[in-house]
Order: C-alpha cells, then sequence, then structure tokens
C-alpha cells in the first residue's frame, strides 16, 4: 500500500525480561513494556491516544486496565490483534491520518493460556472453516503443515538441511550478544543436526522459542522523540489476507512477490538498498523463503547464501536477525524484529552493530501471505 502523507517513525522501543514460564501477570508485563517505550522516546502517557494490545491466546488481557495503569486519559483509537507488520501499519494509518499523534503498540506472549486457533473454538473445541478438512485426519498441527512447505521447497530447489541450520546456528550466536535474548548457550552445527524431529524435514531447532514477557514499541509524529532517535517507517505492504493453507497451494512464482515491488515502489529504493535484514523466522526456513521472495537473493539461492554464517552474520554482508530472530531471542511474532531494526537503523544495537544499517527490511508471517516494511533514519 502506499507510504503515509506524513512523516510517521518508531519514536520509542521497550523490553520485559523473557522466561521460558509466566512470573508476572500479562497486564503487569505490558504496562512495565509500553513504560519503557515511552521512557525510551522521551514522552509521556499525556502525548499517547492511542493502543495495540496483542496476543496468540485465549481471552486477552483487559486492555483497559492497562490504559488506566498507563495513565493514558485521552484514548482515541484502541484495537487488539495483528502481527508485526500488520499491527505496525495499522499504528502508522493511526497517526498519519491525525487521529493520534502516538500510538503504542504492545505484544504479550504467554506460555500457559489456551492458544487463539482460527476455526477452532476454544471452549467447545469445535473445528470449522479450512480446518474441519484436516484436523479430523490428523493434520492438526502447524508443525506437520509445515513439514510439507519445506520438503516441497527444499526439494525445488536442491536446499540442505545442513543450510538451514546454519541460519539457525548464526541466529544463536546473535542472541548471545543480545541481553534480551532467551537463549544463552552457543549452538553448533552438529547440534542443530542431532535435534530430533518435529516432522520430518522439519527439526526442534527449526522452531521458535515460546517464551513468556511482553515488548511494546511507539509509533508516532517524529518530532515527539527528545530522548532517543525516531526510526521513519518509509513502506509497507502485504497480502492483505491469510492463507490457512498454504502447504496445499501451488508455491508462488520465482522472484519477487507482489508486495516486495509495492514496498521497494513506495519507499523509492530497491532490494540492493537493504542492508539489515530482519525477516520472519516462525520456522527457520521461512526467513529463506523470504529473502527469495523479496529479491533480496535470487530463488533458490538462500541455502547458499546463509551457508557457513559468514554473509548473515552482524558484521557480515547483509545481517540477518541480528537479536537471535525468534528461533533464539523468543517467540514473539515478529514484535522482536521491529525492535531489532529500530536499535540497528538507531545505530544503538552494541556489540552485534551492523557496519551499514542505513535501511532495513521487516518481515512478519509466511512469505505467500504475510507483511514487509522498510524502515530508514528520519
Amino acid at each position: 500500500m502506499a507510504t503515509t502523507e506524513n512523516p510517521v517513525a518508531i519514536i520509542g522501543v521497550g523490553y520485559t525480561e523473557l522466561s521460558r514460564v509466566p512470573e508476572k501477570p500479562e497486564t503487569d508485563l505490558a504496562v512495565a513494556a509500553c513504560r519503557a517505550a515511552a521512557e525510551d522516546a522521551g514522552i509521556g502517557f499525556d502525548a499517547v491516544s492511542g493502543i495495540n494490545i496483542q496476543v496468540h491466546h485465549y481471552p486477552p488481557p483487559d486492555t483497559g486496565a492497562i490504559v488506566r495503569e498507563l495513565g493514558i486519559t485521552d484514548v482515541r483509537w484502541s484495537v487488539e490483534g495483528g502481527l508485526g507488520v500488520g499491527a505496525l501499519a495499522r499504528a502508522a494509518q493511526i497517526v498519519d491520518a491525525g487521529i493520534c499523534d502516538a500510538v503504542v503498540v504492545c505484544k504479550i506472549m504467554n506460555t500457559i493460556a489456551p492458544v487463539n486457533v482460527p476455526d477452532i473454538d476454544p471452549e467447545t473445541g469445535g473445528v470449522g472453516g479450512t480446518a474441519q478438512f484436516e484436523v479430523p485426519y490428523g493434520l492438526g498441527y502447524t508443525m506437520q503443515r509445515v513439514g510439507f512447505l519445506k520438503r516441497r521447497w527444499m526439494h525445488r530447489y536442491g536446499i540442505t538441511d545442513d543450510q538451514v541450520g546454519w541460519l539457525c546456528v548464526t541466529q544463536r550466536e546473535h542472541a548471545l550478544l543480545n541481553p534480551h535474548a532467551i537463549m544463552k548457550k552457543p549452538l553448533t552445527i552438529e547440534e542443530y543436526r542431532a535435534s530430533r524431529w518435529i516432522a520430518d524435514p522439519v527439526h526442534l531447532l527449526d522452531c521458535d522459542y515460546p517464551v513468556n514477557g511482553a515488548f511494546a514499541y511507539i509509533v508516532g509524529r517524529p518530532e515527539l522523540a527528545t530522548a532517543s532517535k525516531p526510526v521513519s517507517i518509509l513502506s509497507w505492504s502485504g497480502a492483505g489476507r491469510g492463507d490457512t493453507m498454504p502447504h496445499l497451494r501451488p508455491e508462488a512464482d520465482d522472484g519477487m512477490n507482489r508486495w516486495a515491488h509495492e514496498v521497494y515502489t513506495d519507499a523509492c529504493l530497491g532490494p540492493k538498498d537493504m542492508d539489515v535484514w530482519m525477516l520472519y523466522d516462525g520456522f527457520s526456513f521461512l526467513a529463506m523463503m523470504w529473502m527469495e521472495q523479496l529479491g533480496l537473493v535470487e530463488p533458490g539461492e538462500s541455502g547458499a547464501y546463509v551457508e557457513g554464517g559468514e554473509r548473515i552474520r552482524f558484521d557480515g554482508e547483509h545481517p540477518v536477525n541480528t537479536h537471535g530472530g525468534q528461533l533464539s531471542e523468543g517467540r514473539l511474532h515478529a514484535t522482536g524484529h521491529i525492535l531489532e531494526a529500530v536499535q540497528q537503523v538507531r545505530g544503538t544495537a552494541g556489540a552485534r552493530q551492523a557496519v551499514r544499517a542505513d535501511h532495513a527490511v521487516v518481515s512478519s508471517a509466511y512469505p505467500h501471505d504475510g507483511s514487509v516494511a522498510i524502515f530508514g533514519r528520519a
């Protein structure tokens, strides 16, 4: 879709500690992350009049309680949900339209609450939609579906298991440099090979890591930021609607997908201008598929590009997921990718700072139905 008419930026980011088991109530996590984002921006919540609380489970927390705790007194826009770039784009549109000067977006993860699965009633377990054609016959888990998707892609292009493993190994190296990441131990390619199968050819270490915690960011007019460098949201685009059965669909044509063309055109940039790549890795190979679908590498070349890790390391040719991604920082459904892109473009990523980070590309969800954004220096 088109870029905003007026300058819109991410002006603050906030983190809570991530944990394997829940340690604090969801409302407390959200409040802490939002306050950290406001402090990072150098603004008070009197300047914030929009809020989006995102969860992946049922039931969601009370947004009103979070609003009251933060002290937001003038709520002009409130919504729940969205994933990654999709939520970012909605907030940017609200600011661009003049409805709010600033919107806080917060992602909360809770590993013990029931997951809100489309087409499956969380209370009765009843199955509808496309799930009714799979779940009764044993195809009921995401890991099974992505096994089909990964196998088809590997077979088509000759991608090897070890090549995918190098992405996992390199992202773990990045996590060791990220104080917010939950993974604290190095990973070797031998350990990746030895990790058990979840749904052949998907290993355990191909899967993102469940965590508890909250990350937040504030989208607003750049001039509001007083304590940090704002990062411009240059463009975004996406499929607009999800496809719940990509494992059964014909594969996309070779080359860039439609929304990749749109996001580059709107930003007046191209794939070669993207310095750092924050690519959705709910499953490891999706980040490699994104490389191809965004035109960052030629179709089928992502395996060779990531092999050995040198080119995608934080100090390499095009750093990938310098925070560790969802595989090693923790599963935040691409919110971590957004926050890391901000840190890289600002130049505040510390020991994992890329040599060049004028522009960052961020993706979320699967390449066939996901969303993409480009960030640049304000």
